[in-house]
């Protein structure tokens, strides 16, 4: 297929399908049939690769963005991250190219939705809304352990795969990913400018200054409260939040049974990177030992509601207890004695009236137990 001319791409990629169901082609490889969705930089749609017939996810430059070669160079780049980051809970990316004069991607394509659609303003049952963190901790984790930073951590960029086994968290969307010390970073990110999401960004993105793991510990520590919460942490509209993210804390957790994960929100979250968590390892570690602690989990239901306190018995009394025990061994120990007696009188008797003589003694036993008993003698 012809390569399409610049100024038709927009058109092109947006209002892909034709009447026959074949849609525009990139490299003479993948086939776009409908499209998915937005991430930061690009179009992503879904696409079938024309000689495996395997469905994929393609991810394509937007135009405006195509234009400027800071923004072409980040996604080039978000290839290369990607294509090295092979984790269970990351989007795998299979393929990369330029094609139509525009950069793209191609990815596993992931049956499910995504935490922003899961949300929608409910709070999660808190042992879910931990699953979910965790899982997405445990990419971040392996992303900041290879020099990496996300930039765009939030629920839109957290999906929820469904699987065989159940939900499986796999994080999305790095073209905004920032490699924290490449060569060429000074000609891709500019001081002062701003990238990623509002309502998930920390005080030094705001601001255009360096960023590091800790940016995305702040942005996990707001993807949680909201969770828990069932609202964002800040809301208005976007010079309002921006102001926010600045200056404001965030909200305490109202339920008194959340207490430890509030403590661990308010320092993910702290103004000052120096005083949060280290990066993503660090953070889910003290998830962990939140959860292990029983400090929230245990004490809420499923729904998100308290439990039922426990029924409570009272114990028996030190006291009682000793004396009832040491009656129960002075009891076992009169048994035994006694069983023991037995035995040995029923032996003492065996023997005096089978060995020789035994005849005379048998009568003499016989007349004393008649005797005992108050019976008449057995007539001989």
């Amino acid at each position: 297929m012809p390569a399409a001319d610049e100024s038709e791409l927009p058109l092109a990629l947006e209002k892909t399908l034709l009447a026959s169901g074949l849609g525009l082609c990139f490299e003479g490889r993948y086939r776009i049939e409908a499209p998915l969705g937005e991430g930061g930089a690009g179009h992503v749609y879904r696409a079938r690769h024309i000689t495996l017939g395997r469905a994929v996810a393609l991810k394509v430059l937007r135009k405006q963005h195509n234009q400027r070669w800071v923004s072409r160079k980040r996604f080039e780049r978000e290839a290369r991250a990607l294509g090295q980051l092979v984790h269970p809970n990351i989007v795998a990316v299979t393929d990369s190219g330029v094609d139509h004069d525009a950069p793209f991607l191609v990815m596993e394509l992931l049956d499910g939705t995504d935490l922003a659609r899961r949300l929608r303003g409910e709070r999660l049952p808190v042992g879910l809304a931990c699953r979910y963190a965790l899982e997405a901790l445990d990419a971040l984790a392996f992303v900041h352990e290879r020099g990496l930073v996300h930039r765009d951590v939030k629920p839109g960029n957290i999906f929820l795969e469904a699987t065989a086994l159940g939900e499986r968290v796999k994080l999305l969307d790095f073209g905004l990913a920032r490699l924290v010390a490449p060569q060429d970073d000074a000609a891709v990110t500019q001081f002062g400018e701003m990238l990623g999401t509002p309502s998930y960004m920390a005080p030094e993105q705001v601001t255009g200054e360096t960023v590091d793991a800790r940016t995305d510990v702040y942005a996990m520590g707001l993807v949680l409260y909201e969770m828990l919460a069932g609202k964002r942490a800040f809301a208005g509209d976007d010079m309002l939040v921006l102001k926010q993210q600045m200056i404001d804390r965030v909200p305490a957790l109202a339920e008194p049974a959340l207490a430890g994960f509030d403590a661990l929100i308010q320092r993910a979250t702290h103004k000052e990177p120096a005083q949060r968590f280290a990066d993503a390892r660090a953070l889910r570690s003290a998830l962990a030992d939140v959860v292990a602690a029983g400090r929230a989990v245990p004490a809420l239901a499923p729904n998100g509601g308290a439990r039922a306190p426990a029924v409570s018995r009272p114990a028996p009394r030190a006291g009682t207890s000793r004396a009832g025990s040491g009656l129960l061994r002075a009891g076992a120990v009169l048994v035994s004695c006694l069983a023991l007696t037995a035995i040995l009188l029923a032996c003492s008797v065996i023997y005096l009236i089978e060995s020789p003589g035994g005849e005379q003694r048998r009568e003499l036993l016989q007349r004393a137990l008649s005797s005992l008993l108050n019976t008449p003698e057995a007539p001989r």
